[in-house]
């Protein structure tokens, strides 16, 4: 007569070393998925933040620079003068402006480069025909001051070009163009109708901000 086993209740007939080794596997696989995907989401925090930083560098950098302006202005003798303004708190130096002087009844304007060799903090200086020119009488009295490209340093010695029709960007100066790199004679240093158009700078309203 065969003996037959006894039945052994249910927790013994599983092979608990077994499942033991695939739940600490799977325990395991979880563990690297979220150490994974918390280590990505901290290096894409990582890298927002280190661009936030450069922007915010960036942004500090350029701000002095952001604050020095041109434009032009009517006279009372029907030309049109330029203007460069510097509203930040600190001054400006080697301020290299170059523009066209066009004559009443024309179109086509004649160049010109003058030197500033500072620009005063929170003031703007007025560029009229008779200031620009080599020589007072070079242009018309009344004739058109356009302001095309202003270069300068800023009070970091940071060079900077800022174009009536293009975005403020750093620059070496002038030399970037060579038939100019050579034009330096005409600077208030130079030319007394310079020097007191910049000693007669104007003080501007809400500076530094």
């Amino acid at each position: 007569m065969v003996r037959q086993e006894p039945v052994r209740p249910w927790w013994r007939r599983f092979d608990w070393t077994l499942y033991a080794t695939i739940l600490s596997v799977l325990v395991a696989a979880g563990g690297l998925a979220f150490t994974g995907v918390s280590t990505y989401y901290a290096t894409q925090v990582a890298i927002d933040q280190l661009e936030q930083s450069r922007e915010d560098a960036g942004a500090q950098e350029r701000r002095q620079a952001s604050m020095v302006s041109a434009w032009s202005e009517r006279q009372k003798n029907g030309g049109i003068s330029g203007v460069l303004a510097n509203r930040s708190l600190d001054p400006v130096t080697a301020v290299y402006v170059k523009g066209t002087a066009t004559s009443p009844g024309k179109t086509d304007g004649q160049s010109f480069l003058v030197l500033i060799e500072t620009l005063p903090p929170c003031s703007k200086i007025s560029l009229p025909a008779n200031v620009v020119g080599r020589k007072a009488d070079e242009f018309a009295a009344d004739a058109r001051i356009r302001v095309e490209t202003v270069w300068f340093r800023d009070a970091q010695s940071l060079g900077w070009r800022r174009q009536s029709d293009a975005p403020l960007a750093p620059s070496a100066g002038p030399q970037e163009l060579p038939e100019l790199s050579r034009n330096t004679n005409n600077s208030n240093n130079f030319s007394k109708r310079l020097a007191e158009a910049v000693a007669a700078a104007k003080p501007m309203t809400k500076c530094g901000e």
